[in-house]
């Protein structure tokens, strides 16, 4: 099967997605209209039934610095053994054995921590032997050694280029590896624009690489992963306090389907962890502007995976589990 990595598809509304056990809601946005887009009547992704959490990380070393927490009176101290890990924006790819991998944010977490603090490592989980759909069962990945190199522990992407497998974070620092096990920093990318939350998608010989620029999503191109267009703003939502995370994009049917998740900085109840992802439909993948929404869902982070039959699947952070949790998804 084709891999389109991070940030690889989801008829969803709100009230679909918490029948199917999401029970959080977090407090309302500003109004988003939601409607069955004329663009030549797209498919609507609907999650297809509960979510299950595949990933919870271990207890763990915290390597890092010592860090104060934003919220609370909380810090983290450099070599101690903290029980409960959290995790945000990841990516999923499959190696050479056919054997499916995780990477992503991770840190430690205390109650009361909503923020960012403690960030930097990424966390990799493996998946049992099997295809995708047989590997989605009840915390049925392990951890592997946590990575540390360039930026790989904010927000990475994945990608495979040849025999060579990347991981492309926040900064747009780059670490590679023959195998998913041993990682070379390659240093950053030479790119214009925006660094924040990338997603790589491989499309008609070309990448596609989107980040967060502002509180807009932008993107460049390249046919060789060394030199790269202008970065063109595709997405800006109307309200300045809307901050644009993890945004993914995808071609399906002719059209082009973009999934972003909403942090309000208004909002003081949820901070940088927000469960509320919208979707957006277009038929070029370089302006979403002015697109309405098709889809709402209460989730975090999302990733999408088609797996060796062709099922697909969608993924959240942290809700409605800690860790990983992943539920099948339907294009209607």
């Amino acid at each position: 099967m084709s891999h389109v990595s991070r940030r690889n598809f989801i008829k969803g509304s709100l009230a679909a997605t918490m029948a199917m056990g999401i029970q959080h809601r977090v407090p309302a946005a500003e109004p988003l209209t939601t409607s069955r887009n004329a663009i030549r009547n797209p498919r609507i992704p609907r999650i297809a039934d509960h979510f299950v959490n595949i990933y919870k990380p271990q207890a763990d070393v915290y390597t890092r610095p010592t860090v104060k927490a934003k919220y609370g009176d909380i810090t983290y101290v450099q070599n101690t053994t903290y029980p409960d890990w959290r995790t945000n924006d990841h990516t999923f790819i499959k190696d050479d054995n056919n054997r499916w991998h995780c990477f992503g944010i991770t840190k430690p977490w205390m109650p009361g921590d909503n923020g960012h603090a403690g960030e930097g490592l990424c966390f990799h989980a493996l998946a049992p032997e099997g295809t995708f759909a047989q590997a989605v069962t009840f915390q049925s990945w392990r951890d592997l050694p946590k990575i540390s190199a360039s930026d790989c522990g904010w927000a990475p992407t994945s990608v495979k280029i040849g025999k060579e497998y990347s991981l492309i974070g926040s900064h747009l620092g780059r670490v590679t590896s023959p195998d998913l096990n041993t990682w070379t920093d390659k240093g950053r990318l030479n790119v214009k624009g925006g660094n924040r939350d990338p997603q790589i998608l491989v499309w008609n010989n070309t990448y596609y690489l989107l980040r967060c620029a502002g509180n807009g999503i932008n993107l460049v191109t390249s046919q060789d992963f060394i030199n790269w267009s202008d970065p063109v703003e595709i997405f800006k939502p109307g309200k300045t306090s809307y901050q644009t995370e993890s945004p993914f994009m995808v071609p399906y049917e002719g059209l082009f389907y973009l999934f972003w998740t909403l942090w309000d900085t208004e909002d003081k109840t949820t901070s940088g962890y927000c469960p509320r992802t919208y979707v957006h439909c277009s038929e070029s993948p370089t302006d979403f502007n002015g697109k309405p929404v098709i889809a709402e869902f209460t989730i975090h982070a999302p990733e999408i995976i088609q797996d060796e039959s062709g099922q697909w699947f969608i993924s959240s952070a942290d809700h409605p589990h800690r860790g990983i949790s992943v539920a099948p998804l339907t294009w209607e």
